[in-house]
């Protein structure tokens, strides 16, 4: 395994082989940083009037894994279908978000994001309400993913991704460089903690800073203090680079967890992505989770057809070996993809 990881590695760096889907609209470096940028003027969506604009997605996942957990075979199927509708308002100088999702797994909490933004000048604003975090290369949505899955969705522990939490942020973005600084209530934690926190339990501070070295070129790194209760403060550090060169895609992402019960953590990801035409892309990624004694590595490969330029099929194979509670398990995991955006 530790051979084919390396050759892995080699692979991805050399970066000659994959890149993103036209059909998904994940961000391009080359149009500048968009940290802390008010991106609900230049998003595309679907006009209701002078004001406002509408835009979501559908997306079905078929899933199929093949476990073995220290020697005991086992299989799984699953199905994922959820649609997204977001609401973008403009009333400049306020600008507002409401995200709406229902899936099979949020039952009646369908409230993702609602938050509103006043801009001081055009680099300058402040935003607060319901927002997603900013720290992470991959997105929280579908239509933002390199791949069907995130990147380390079946790990040695429970990594937390993107969250959506309460809060305070004020942005700054010039194109080149962006930099935020927020107040929240969690961080959304609790999968690594075992346990959620609150505002009455404590607050979570972020700041992170991204800077657009030449076109295509974006680096950025953030900070997270979760200051729980007395059990479940976290601290994590976050860091990635993109190279976006055209129809290539780079980037490599770098963990580092600290938790309060005197154990620390942390995980990497290279992805190298391919834009073969206007139908077909390609991604190959590599994980590496580490948490104490638990440690996986996961490889991914995805297929991505844009059928039209609305409508995407994609395909993904991941393999995950390591340990998990001082016993080695592995998995092959299947899924297939439709995913409808407008």
């Amino acid at each position: 395994m530790k051979k084919f990881i390396s050759f892995l590695l080699s692979l991805a760096m050399s970066g000659s082989l994959f890149a993103q889907m036209s059909g998904y609209s994940t961000s391009s470096y080359s149009d500048g940083t968009t940290l802390g940028a008010n991106e609900t003027l230049t998003a595309d969506g679907i006009a209701l009037g002078n004001a406002v604009k509408l835009r979501g997605y559908v997306d079905f996942i078929l899933g199929r894994a093949a476990n073995d957990d220290n020697g005991t075979d086992s299989n799984s199927d699953t199905t994922s279908v959820s649609a997204d509708v977001d609401l973008l308002i403009d009333l400049s100088p306020v600008t507002a978000e409401v995200h709406l999702n229902v899936s099979e797994d949020n039952g009646s909490d369908i409230l993702e994001q609602a938050f509103g933004r006043y801009s001081f000048s055009q680099d300058f604003h402040l935003t607060f309400g319901r927002q997603v975090t900013v720290l992470g290369y991959d997105d929280d949505e579908a239509p933002g993913l390199y791949a069907v899955t995130t990147a380390y969705s079946n790990g040695a522990f429970a990594h937390p991704g993107k969250s959506y939490v309460d809060g305070i942020r004020l942005n700054y973005n010039n194109g080149m460089f962006g930099f935020i600084i927020g107040l929240h209530d969690e961080y959304g934690y609790s999968s690594l903690t075992g346990s959620g926190n609150d505002l009455d339990d404590g607050i979570a501070i972020d700041l992170a800073a991204s800077v657009m070295f030449m076109p295509g070129l974006e680096a950025r790194l953030g900070f997270v203090n979760d200051n729980g209760d007395s059990d479940d403060d976290v601290q994590q550090i976050n860091g990635w680079i993109g190279w976006n060169p055209g129809d290539l895609t780079l980037a490599f992402e770098f963990d580092s967890f600290s938790l309060s019960n005197d154990t620390d953590a942390w995980n990497m990801m290279l992805l190298a992505n391919y834009q073969f035409s206007d139908f077909l892309g390609a991604t190959l990624r590599y994980a590496h989770m580490d948490h104490e004694a638990d440690e996986s590595d996961r490889l991914t490969l995805a297929l991505l057809f844009s059928i039209t330029e609305n409508f995407g099929m994609n395909l993904e194979y991941s393999y995950t070996d390591g340990e998990r509670n001082g016993a080695n398990f592995d998995s092959n995991e299947f899924y297939l993809e439709a995913l409808l955006s407008y």
